[in-house]
Formats: C-alpha cells, structure tokens, sequence
C-alpha cells in the first residue's frame, strides 16, 4: 500500500466506537424501535407483517464479519452457498440463492450478476444495518426476489455523532489468524453547527493469505487483497427535506477459480481478477408536515468492471456491467390506514471483451425495466389489519450481437397481509405473496465456449430466448408471542412461522457432455417446478444484561414433477446464543452453539450423497470502557469455530474455515464537542 493510501486511510474512521457505546446505553434503559427499510415502509421491525432478520452495527463489531453474507449466519432458514473465498459468498434464503435473492444497498438494486462471479462488494465496515425479508416480496421490489430481499444501509454521520459532537473519527486495526488477515479501516465525520449539512469519509484496506482448515491444510488460491472507500455528503435546506449524496467504491485483487466457489481443475482454471465496483447515489426525501406525504425520490449509477488474466491460456478478458436507475415512492397517512405507492426504472448494460474483441460469455445484453406498486395499510377493526399490494413490472430485454432478439414481457404481482392483535401479549398472522424472476440476458443470449475438455473438445452455450420468467406463490402463518415482567422486570418473546413456496418455471443450467453423439453443449431451460416448505422458530429472553435466544429453521425442497430432492436446500440448524453484560455493560460476553443437522435430501444427480451434520461454537467478547479518555475506545474479541471443526456445509464444494481468532481495536481521534452558539 502506497502512502497516499495510508493516509487516506488513516483520515478515514470514529464509526464503530461512538455507536457501540451509544447502542449498548439505549439498551439498558429504553427499547429503541428497530426501523426496517427492506419493506420501503420504514416501519419499526415490531409491526411489520413480512418475516424480516435484522443485523445491527454492534452485532457486526462483535462478529468481526468478513462480509454480508457471513453476518446472517446465526439466522434461520439462510445460509452461504459460495464457499469461503472472498467475493464468493452467497446467501440462500430459505432454499433460494443466486438471481432469486434480491440485494439492495441504500433502496438501490444491485443487479451485477454473471456466470460466477462476485456480487457482494460492500465491505462490512461500511455497513450499519443488513435488513433480509424471507419470503416473495415482488410486490414491493419486482423481479428476482422469489426467496427474499437483502438490505444493506450504510453509515452516515449521523450514525456516528453524539447529540453533543460537530465532528469525529476513528482508526480500527484487525486481525484473523485463519488468514493472517490484516484489517486496516478508518473515518471521519462532521456535520455544521445548525446541523444542516453532514458529510462522512471512510476507508478500509484488507490484505489475507490463504485460509487454513480444520483438518489444517491451505484452502488453494484463497488469498485476497481488497480496499475501498465511501463518501457521504448531506444537506437539510429546512425542515421538511434532505438531499444526500453517496459514493462508494470498492476493488478487490486475488488469483482464484474462474469458479471461486470450486477448486482448479481441467475445467475450471486459475484466473487473475481484478474487481472494481462504484455506485453513486443521489438520493431526496420531503416530509412536510403533511400526513399525505412523505416522499423519497433516489437516482443511482453502479458500474462493475472484472479484469480477468487466464493464467494457462494467457488470456486477457475483461466483463463490464452499468445499471442507471431511478427510484420513487410515497407514504401517504389516510383517515383510515396508509397507502405506500411508487414507481422504479433502471437500465442494464452488460457486456464481454477476450483479447479486446466480442466475448458472448456474458451476452452483449441491455435490459430496460420499469415498475409500479401500491400497499395499502387498512385498519378493519380494532384488532384486526389488511394489507393488500400490487405491482405491474414490463421487462425489456435484447442482444445487441444477435439480431431479432429483442423480447418484452409483463408480470402482475399481488400480495395480502393479514395481522389479528388476539391479545395484548399475541399476535397473529397470515400472508399470501406471488413473484417472478424475468429472466437475464446472460440465460437468454449466452454463446460461445463454456469450458473445454482438451485441445478441441470444448462444451458451447446454446442460446434460449424461449425461456419464460420463473413465477413463485408463497403462503405464510405467524405467531408472535410477547410477554413483560414474566418474572421480574424482564422479557420473553417468541416467533413461530410456516410457509409453503411454490415455484414454477425454474430456470437451470443444463450442461450435456454426450461423448457417443458428439454432443457438448450448455444451455438455460425452465425444467421444474419447485415446492419449499419449511418452518422458523425463535424465542429471546432478557433479563437486566442478560439476554438468551435460541432459533431453528427448517426448509424442505422438492422438484413437484419427479418428486425428487432438489439441490441447494441447506441443512437443519439449530442456534443458542447467549450474551451477559458486566460492569455497566462495559464487558459484553457472547457464545453461539450452533447445530447443523446431516442434510441427506440430495438429488440423485449430485456429486455427494449426503452431507454430516456438526456443531459450531463461536465465542465474543466486547470491551467498551467507560472512564474517562476512554469511553470511545472499543475492543472486540472473537472465536469462530472454536473447537476447529473440519467440515463441508451442505451443496458447497469447499471446506469451511478452521478456528479463527479475531482481535479489533478501534480508537478515536480528533473529537470535537457541540460549542452552543
């Protein structure tokens, strides 16, 4: 890392510290209501009729996480499919992944998503809250979310600021023993004495080496270096609006698979890739003091560039993607019950170089989309809300390369909700979701060599334009339990839910090797219908500093045509967590067990019969002291596997990370208080 770097990193960091602290105080004395923006509402998690998993800033600290996907590991019924190595991971909602789950950083869509390539780029350290909605919710978002939404909000300054501060920074240095990790990050934040602009700059920089396993081997070509940045910029001309700018960028370099999720092999060789993504971000809320209108307008820019070097063939390629959107929505308070409406547009651009000329692989696509919805919130008794919606979505979608490939296609997709308050202490729910997934311009249009078996045996894409959009009909019962005072001067809460999700259309990769015919060929075909059925459990109790929860989920996949099995659906797990504060909470002590259950529900098709179950155990340990000259500082220390496990999650290829030990300081500089004017 060059000195510029440095010192941009080094001004770059109070983040983590003055949050933690802040977070840990509200607990202790109040509730503070957990607002969720994955349902475009922002309404506090305790009144949302959808099945939402929320994952806070100092969970993120105490964690140590590597990426976003790794911070939902405790949740039920979602787990990564993408292996350990960086850029790979992958979240599988509720037996769905891939273009089934729909990622949003900021209420933009990410929609960067090619062969095997990454998707996540954002750095954890950037982010202050993960929002996932298990389940459908194309009526809110459109396409691809048939298994759910991942939400990501990142830091601002207000996040970082004390009532009482104008400015503030901090520097955080980290270190995983699995990969001799080291962890560099840093911010610094302010706002003006009338608090009516802000900014944020922050900055991280990662270098690791390969991970080491439980059975204490290297995983190969593992090793990975990446760096980013992200600038925030906001402005309160009065009251009743806000404008803020967002930057953000990212870059990542490591020599891996051209499947990062497998090992190298004839098939899958070893590329040196070099991935880039910038998003910028324009976003506008108006809130007059008007119940009619709360509005927020958000236009957004993202470019994904992949610079990959085929180490054997000594081939250069290089794989760009741009998405232009534009996002509006309005909350309007009715006299009776509130109706969400909105409209969303972007454009796709994806496109292929091999030596600076046309590569099919992905497709020379462009996608034109745009998208209408309205929720109503509708009161019917006392105890008793309805919560019907509706979006229209048109896809435009072609091959500039291919001529005549030019498609268009509508989707309708409805939802209703329905929440009966049948006591003080229970409330109950029941909810209906249809969505669809259009199909993209890469399983539409791909041509050209998938891999190759020799000198000249090589396996092409065959292009399906037929292929229609997959289409998902989800049915869901809740139970939400809440109890005070059970004992004494404490809180029990507990969740139950079933769905039943079905799917039809699925869009899968079908790969024929046929030797006797001379046949070898990959094409996308819609091939099944799919059923998951499964169910989530969860109770937390607190009591003073104490707080216990336990969780299971449990997801069974079938394709409804063969009755068989299908792939990806992960294991059974159960997890207990427990977490105790010490002297005022300056000490925070946690330990996760969870149990993974055999999987051996696999299609017949697959390389492994069955999958053994293991148990994790996790430990944290979190200091936030509060004397004084060190109330900011922030220490955390974390064990992942701590009895080394070796084992293979179920339908991952690679092993998972042995134990890792993880130590993070975080400390402040350059704070500044509020001087009353």
């Amino acid at each position: 890392m060059n000195n510029l770097s440095k010192v941009a990193l080094a001004v770059c960091a109070v983040l983590a510290t003055t949050a933690q602290v802040r977070a840990t105080e509200q607990a202790t004395k109040t509730l503070e209501p957990i607002i969720v923006t994955a349902t475009r509402d922002k309404k506090p998690l305790e009144k949302q009729s959808r099945q939402v998993a929320v994952v806070k800033r100092d969970a993120l600290d105490s964690r140590q996480v590597d990426s976003v996907v790794e911070a939902l590991k405790y949740e039920s019924n979602i787990e990564n499919i993408g292996g350990s190595r960086p850029g790979a991971q992958d979240p599988v909602i509720r037996g769905l992944s891939g273009d089934r789950v729909l990622q949003v950083i900021d209420g933009v869509r990410q929609n960067t998503r090619s062969g095997h390539r990454g998707t996540y780029f954002v750095d954890p350290e950037l982010v202050e809250q993960v929002d996932v909605v298990k389940g459908p919710s194309s009526s809110l978002w459109g396409s691809g979310a048939l298994g759910g939404v991942v939400s990501t909000r990142t830091r601002t300054a207000s996040d970082m600021l004390r009532a009482d501060q104008d400015l503030g920074g901090y520097i955080k240095q980290g270190y995983h023993t699995a990969d001799d990790k080291a962890l560099t990050s840093g911010a610094v934040y302010g706002r003006s004495d009338d608090k009516q602009r802000d900014w944020l700059l922050n900055g991280y920089y990662n270098d690791s080496n390969d991970i080491r396993l439980g059975n204490g081997e290297d995983l190969q070509h593992s090793a990975a270096r990446q760096q980013g940045a992200m600038g925030k910029f906001g402005w309160r001309p009065d009251e009743a609006q806000q404008i803020a700018l967002s930057l953000r960028h990212s870059e990542s370099n490591q020599a891996a698979p051209s499947n990062p999720s497998a090992n190298v092999s004839s098939s899958v060789p070893l590329v040196q890739q070099q991935t880039k993504d910038f998003n910028t971000t324009l976003d506008y809320q108006f809130t007059p003091d008007n119940p009619l209108i709360d509005s927020r307008v958000t236009a957004y820019y993202n470019k994904t560039n992949f610079d990959e070097y085929r180490i054997a063939k000594a081939q250069q390629d290089e794989v760009n993607f741009q998405t232009i959107g534009l996002n509006a929505n309005n909350r309007a308070e009715l006299a009776l019950g509130s109706l969400l409406t909105g409209a969303d547009v972007y454009f796709d651009k994806t496109d292929g170089t091999r030596e600076g000329a046309n590569r099919p692989v992905p497709a020379d696509g462009r996608s034109q989309v745009w998208g209408a919805f309205a929720q109503y919130e509708l009161p019917l008794a006392t105890d008793w809300t309805l919560t019907p919606g509706l979006r229209f979505d048109q896809f435009h979608t072609e091959d500039k390369q291919q001529i005549g490939s030019a498609r268009t296609h509508e989707h309708w997709s409805p939802s209703v909700g329905l929440a009966w308050s049948a006591s003080r202490w229970l409330t109950l729910g029941a909810r209906y979701d249809e969505a669809f997934r259009a199909p993209t311009s890469e399983e539409l249009y791909t041509s050209g060599t998938h891999f190759c078996m020799g000198p000249t045996l090589c396996n092409t894409f065959q292009p399906n334009p037929d292929l229609k959009p997959e289409t998902a009909k989800n049915k869901e019962l809740s139970a939400r339990l809440a109890f005070e005072n059970v004992l004494t001067a404490d809180r029990l809460a507990v969740n139950a839910t079933w769905f039943d999700n079905d799917v039809d259309d699925f869009i899968e990769q079908q790969v024929v090797n046929d030797f006797k015919n001379m046949i070898f060929k990959t094409s996308y075909n819609n091939v099944s219908k799919a059923q998951l059925r499964g169910y989530e459990l969860g109770a937390e109790y607190a009591w003073q500093s104490l707080t216990l929860n336990l969780g299971y989920g449990q997801t069974r996949g079938s394709n409804k045509t063969t009755g068989e099995a299908l792939a990806g659906i992960p294991a059974d797990k159960w997890v207990l967590g427990v977490n105790q504060g010490l002297w005022a909470d300056q000490l925070m002590l946690g330990a996760r067990v969870a149990r993974y259950g055999s999987q051996e529900r696999v299609p017949a098709s697959n390389d492994v019969a069955s999958y053994d179950g293991y148990t994790l155990v996790d430990l944290a340990l979190r200091w936030q002291p509060k004397q004084h000259g060190w109330q900011n500082w922030n220490v955390n220390l974390a064990v992942d596997n701590l009895t080394d496990r070796y084992y293979l999650p179920a339908f991952n290829q690679l092993y998972a990370p042995g134990r890792n030990g993880k130590l993070s300081v975080a400390y402040p500089f350059c704070l500044q208080e509020h001087r009353p004017r």
